[in-house]
């Protein structure tokens, strides 16, 4: 069943995040949706402004939007990392909450821009995430940017000014595979969750991090985990494995199923993971 990003927050808490994972094309979205419902926990579609603008907004988005209506658990669909404000108001005038992203923005120009966004999105009935703070490597369609962590001023100043209804913060995490170990700030994930009370944190970039790191973010506060690379990575081996057959294989059905699955096991890991139950 289809939800809105804010609604799916009341199956979070101390033990239990909520995972979003980025889809690109229909292989995706069975993998996702099929994993939510084996594991019956609802969990997120995302999809990147850059890969949504080439999808199309009815026809990537739809096929979204129509699986999380279709699925047995509750499902929200979000566009990710968006900052085209003309292109998010499609987005959301179609019924697809977004992520407005202003953290390259002057920080007084990223709260104006948000709540100016927060508040287009609560007029149709959605939601939208906002972020302070920047993560560092990229994102599809991305340049590479530096690192900069979230103080906790920032945080409440940003959140109490805009409206938004889920913050994404830095905390070490960046997007990609970690080059080394994953050094996430556990300690100032729970001071931003301890000074925002019951706003829903987001730890963005959540491929390739421990197990361990992983729970005690959760305990800390995050309670969604952004999950893409670790799923692309999946779909990319699988499809070379099958392409480099003997006999390359050349029916779609002997290949979009197959990726899908290889999805959809990643997807079920990391689920499990954040529902405490790995």
């Amino acid at each position: 069943m289809l939800i809105t990003l804010k609604e799916i927050f009341k199956y979070a808490n101390k033990d239990i995040a909520i995972g979003a994972f980025n889809i690109h094309n229909l292989e995706f979205i069975k993998g996702v949706v099929s994993a939510a419902e084996t594991a019956n926990r609802p969990c997120i579609m995302m999809i990147n402004e850059a890969v949504l603008k080439y999808g199309g907004i009815e026809v990537l988005g739809g096929a979204a939007l129509a699986a999380a209506r279709k699925s047995s658990v509750d499902m929200a669909v979000m566009v990710d990392h968006g900052s085209d404000i003309d292109f998010l108001k499609k987005c959301l005038d179609f019924g697809i909450d977004v992520m407005f992203d202003g953290s390259h923005l002057p920080f007084e120009e990223n709260i104006s821009t948000t709540k100016m966004m927060a508040e287009y999105a609560h007029e149709r009935g959605l939601s939208i995430e906002g972020e302070i703070g920047q993560l560092g490597l990229s994102e599809d369609g991305d340049e590479e940017s530096e690192q900069k962590i979230t103080t906790v001023n920032e945080a409440v100043t940003f959140t109490n000014s805009t409206g938004i209804d889920v913050l994404a913060i830095s905390v070490g995490n960046v997007h990609g595979f970690y080059k080394g170990e994953a050094k996430i700030n556990v300690l100032r994930i729970k001071e931003i969750s301890n000074a925002l009370k019951h706003m829903p944190i987001v730890m963005h970039g959540g491929s390739d991090i421990p197990y361990t790191t992983i729970r005690e973010s959760i305990e800390a506060g995050i309670r969604k985990f952004n999950i893409a690379t670790d799923l692309k990575q999946a779909y990319a081996i699988k499809m070379y494995e099958l392409m480099h057959q003997k006999e390359m294989p050349i029916q779609p059905l002997q290949l979009f199923p197959v990726v899908a699955e290889a999805v959809s096991k990643v997807a079920l890991e990391k689920i499990k993971i954040f529902s405490s139950e790995s």
